[in-house]
C-alpha cells in the first residue's frame, strides 16, 4: 500500500498531512510537491525525522528554477510511480480558503486514476466538516510538526495574515482531518468557497438556492415583501445581480417585468434561458450607476452589498425606490447617501444552521433584513 500526498508548497505536507508520513504506519509514502516539480518515495521504515528531511531542503530552496507539475502531469506521475500497487492519493481540499491550494485539490482530485483521493479539510473554517478521518496527532507528533515549522519555515511564520503561505495557528492543526469526494461534490465545494468571484460558477445553483430550505424561505420572503410595496403594474423592476434568476421566477410568476442583470458571463448565460417578461443584460452595479442605466419602479439590491459597492451611485440610479437585503449585521453597519431615506425594515429570514453539498459540511446562515430606501 502507497500513501501518496500531493501537495502545493513542501511545508503543506507537513502542516496538513504529517500523520500521513507517521512511520508507525508501516506504508511507503510518494512525496509531489507541484511547485517544486518534485516526485520523493519514503521507504517502508525509514524514520519521520528522515522523512521530514527532504521537506526541509525543499523548503530552503526557491521555486523560481523548478518546473512545476500541473494537476494533469501530477496525475500521469502519480500512475507511473505506484503502477499497480494499490495506493490513496492525499491532497487539497477544494474548499481551501486559499484559492491556489482549493483549485489544486479540485482538479487533481478529478483527474487521478484507480486510486482514491483523500482531501484535508486545511484552511477552511467557515465550515464544519463531516469528515472520514480524523487523525488526533500525538504529542511527539505536534512537537515534531511545530519543531519543524519553527525551524525551517521562520519566513512564513512572518507572513501577513492575508498571505495564502502564512502559518498561521488555525492552520498549524493538531487533529488532521480528511473526507473523500464524489466528483460534484468536488465541484460544489471548490464553487461554494468561492462564491464572491468567479470560481462561482463552477457548477449550477451553486449556492443551492433550488434546494435549500434557508434559502428557499428567504427567496419566497423577499418576493412577498417587494409585492407588499410595490404593485406589478407599477413599472419594471431592475433587479442587479440577479445570478440564475431564482429571485427573477418568482417575481415573474407574480406579475412583475423584470430587467435582470448579471455581469458574470456564465451566469449571465444561464439567466438568458428564462421566459416571460425579463429582459437580460450583461451589466455591472457600476454600469447601471453611470453608462447602462435602466429606469424602472424599483431597484432590487438583493444580497448584493456583499461585494461592497459604491454606495454613493445609488443616487444615479434611475428610480425612487431601492430594496435592499442581506444579513442583518452587515446591513446594519451601512451608512446610506444623505439623499435616501429608510422606509421599512423587515425580517425575512432568521439565522440557521444548515447543511450543504448533500451533508459533506455545515454551516450558519446568517439570516437576511429587508430595507426599503425611498428617494428624499
Amino acid at each position: 500500500m502507497i500513501d501518496v500526498v500531493a501537495v502545493l508548497r513542501p511545508e503543506d505536507v507537513v502542516v496538513d498531512f504529517l500523520s500521513v508520513l507517521d512511520p508507525g504506519r508501516g506504508r511507503e509514502v510518494h512525496l509531489l510537491v507541484a511547485d517544486r516539480g518534485t516526485y520523493l518515495k519514503l521507504p517502508v521504515g525509514v524514520p519521520l525525522a528522515g522523512r521530514l528531511a527532504p521537506l526541509a531542503e525543499l523548503l530552503g530552496t526557491s521555486s523560481d528554477s523548478a518546473k512545476p507539475f500541473s494537476p494533469g502531469a501530477a496525475a500521469d506521475a502519480i500512475a507511473l510511480e505506484t503502477g499497480d500497487v494499490e495506493a490513496t492519493v492525499w491532497t487539497h481540499n477544494p474548499a481551501d480558503g486559499r484559492e491556489r491550494r482549493g483549485r489544486w485539490g479540485f482538479e487533481l482530485a478529478g483527474l487521478v486514476r484507480r486510486a482514491p483521493v483523500l482531501h484535508a479539510v486545511g484552511d477552511a473554517q467557515w465550515f464544519q466538516w463531516v469528515t472520514d478521518t480524523d487523525e488526533q496527532l500525538s504529542p511527539a507528533l505536534v512537537e515534531a510538526k511545530l519543531d519543524f515549522v519553527n525551524t525551517h519555515a521562520t519566513d512564513l511564520l512572518g507572513l501577513d495574515e492575508q498571505d495564502d503561505d502564512a502559518l498561521l495557528t488555525g492552520r498549524v492543526h493538531a487533529v488532521e482531518r480528511f473526507f473523500g469526494s464524489t466528483p460534484d461534490e468536488r465541484a460544489r465545494l471548490f464553487a461554494l468557497m468561492g462564491s464572491l468571484g468567479e470560481n462561482a460558477a463552477a457548477v449550477p445553483d451553486p449556492w443551492e438556492f433550488a434546494t435549500s430550505p434557508y434559502e428557499l424561505e428567504r427567496l419566497d420572503a423577499t418576493a412577498a415583501w417587494v409585492r407588499s410595496h410595490l404593485d406589478p403594474v407599477a413599472g419594471r423592476v431592475i433587479e442587479v445581480g440577479a445570478c440564475e434568476g431564482a429571485l427573477t421566477r418568482r417575481l415573474l410568476a407574480g406579475g412583475y417585468s423584470v430587467d435582470a442583470t448579471e455581469p458574470n458571463p456564465v451566469f449571465y448565460g444561464r439567466l438568458r434561458a428564462l421566459q416571460d417578461d425579463v429582459r437580460v443584460h450583461p451589466h455591472s452595479y457600476e454600469d447601471l450607476a453611470t453608462t447602462r442605466r435602466l429606469t424602472g419602479a424599483a431597484y432590487l439590491l438583493i444580497e448584493m452589498l456583499y461585494y461592497e459597492p459604491d454606495l454613493a451611485l445609488l443616487d444615479r440610479f434611475p428610480t425612487d425606490h431601492l430594496f435592499v437585503a442581506m444579513e442583518p449585521v452587515r446591513l446594519a453597519a451601512q451608512s446610506w447617501p444623505s439623499g435616501w431615506s429608510v422606509e421599512q425594515q423587515v425580517e425575512l429570514v432568521g439565522p440557521r444552521f444548515e447543511p450543504v453539498v448533500g451533508g459533506r459540511a455545515y454551516l450558519r446562515k446568517r439570516g437576511s433584513r429587508g430595507v426599503l430606501l425611498r428617494r428624499r
